[in-house]
């Protein structure tokens, strides 16, 4: 609370005592004050110095309204009702001064302190007519209550709805960046970190054969310069992506058509060769989603054949026509395959399609002592990533398609099946 506050509040309260000094040299007594007049008097101090100090006092208002809501409850359970007619005057402008802090409390309020405030000051309007119940009864005094809580019930909603309208935007809010923050960690993971791990590997090879052959040094050091040009490209469409909202002026995602430079990039930065079957029409039968998922589990399954099986010698990527298990509509099936003796194991569980599929990949056998460059590279990325494929079984099925990953024989077997707009011709050879 600010020192104007403060005094304001100071300022007000010594009005409001002597407000309650002046009824009292004016009917002469104490006990012949109106009826409710020390509440009211309370309630009209405190909405005075919320409006002055507005609106910081909004979210400290809770405490008050409750002292002021107990007052006003206790006057109703202690107090003698008045005994001539038009004595309860003060009560109603009282009960209406409550509701409207009530409704700002609702609206502004600290949780906690808000139940607490809206219980107490609720509980004074819905009881402050009980005493002057003409022959009361339960059934009267039930229903005068159940009277006055609709009043109650309207300003909590006046000041709760706005609160749960806020509450679900700051929500929808936090969910969109943070859909946003797992966009870009797939971006980054599917495109920079596929380059990354090449240039890792063959800054290794470099070092590896500079002494024995310096001769073959200059090739890898020139597929570095590629592969780190390519990773900056990546990198500039994830900054341009950011910066345009609305998504104008950047260039589509990679798709198929893409693969075939994808693959010779693969074979040329390791020991590893990448080999590619696509039928001849499949560049246009694809839909730009279908075309850009497959391109990016083919990237992903390249990417963890250069992290986790460096012993594989090839690497078969294939396209071919399929059909969906579902609704046999026509399809495309992608299979990455290679033939590591040393394919990491997977535990399994059931994914939300038809397909079972497993959540992470382990490392290989812990025996297994690296002795090649590539294999340098998997013994200090241990421990690292695992999120790749489950990212992309996400990516799959919001396509439409289903994914499966587990071991073959000799090797590893990554395969998706994702939907397409036509049907795709017969592979040629």
């Amino acid at each position: 609370m600010t020192r104007r506050d403060l005094t304001l509040a100071v300022i007000y309260a010594a009005a409001g005592c002597a407000a309650l000094g002046a009824l009292a040299l004016v009917y002469g007594t104490k006990a012949a004050l109106p009826y409710g007049a020390l509440p009211g008097i309370a309630a009209a101090t405190l909405l005075l110095w919320t409006l002055s100090c507005w609106p910081r006092s909004r979210d400290r208002l809770a405490r008050p309204s409750v002292l002021v809501g107990g007052l006003s409850l206790i006057t109703t359970v202690v107090s003698d009702p008045p005994a001539v007619p038009g004595g309860a005057v003060w009560r109603p402008a009282e009960m209406a001064v409550l509701l409207v802090l009530l409704a700002v409390v609702a609206r502004w309020g600290p949780l906690r302190q808000a139940t607490a405030a809206g219980g107490m000051a609720g509980a004074a309007v819905m009881a402050w007519t009980l005493p002057l119940v003409p022959e009361p009864s339960l059934l009267s005094l039930a229903g005068a209550a159940a009277f006055w809580s609709l009043p109650v019930l309207g300003a909590a909603v006046i000041g709760g709805y706005p609160r749960l309208v806020e509450h679900r935007r700051c929500r929808l809010v936090i969910e969109i960046r943070r859909s946003q923050q797992l966009e870009l960690a797939r971006e980054l993971h599917d495109f920079v970190a596929h380059d990354i791990s090449g240039i890792v590997a063959q800054a290794q090879a470099a070092r590896f054969v500079a002494e024995s052959a310096p001769g073959q040094a200059l090739p890898a050091l020139e597929r570095i310069e590629r592969a780190g040009l390519n990773a900056l490209a990546s990198m500039d469409r994830t900054v341009r992506m950011l910066h345009e909202a609305n998504g104008n002026d950047i260039e589509p995602l990679p798709g198929v058509d893409q693969l075939p430079s994808l693959v010779e990039r693969f074979t040329s930065a390791g020991a590893t060769e990448a080999r590619l079957a696509m039928p001849s029409g499949a560049l246009g039968s694809l839909s730009r989603e279908t075309s850009s998922t497959a391109y990016r589990m083919v990237v992903e399954a390249l990417t963890n054949v250069r992290r986790h099986a460096p012993g594989a010698t090839r690497v078969e990527v294939t396209l071919t026509p399929a059909r969906t298990a579902t609704d046999r509509t026509p399809a495309i099936e992608i299979q990455v395959v290679n033939n590591a003796a040393t394919a990491p194991i997977t535990s399994a569980v059931t994914a939300p399609t038809t397909a079972t599929l497993p959540t992470t990949i382990a490392s290989p056998a812990p025996d297994i002592t690296p002795t090649t460059p590539s294999s340098r590279i998997r013994a200090k990325r241990d421990g690292h990533g695992g999120r790749g494929l489950t990212a992309l079984r996400e990516r799959v099925q919001t396509a439409g398609g289903t994914l499966s990953y587990g071991p073959c024989e000799g090797g590893w077997r990554v395969r998706a099946v994702l939907p397409q707009t036509r049907t795709l011709p017969q592979e040629s050879s």
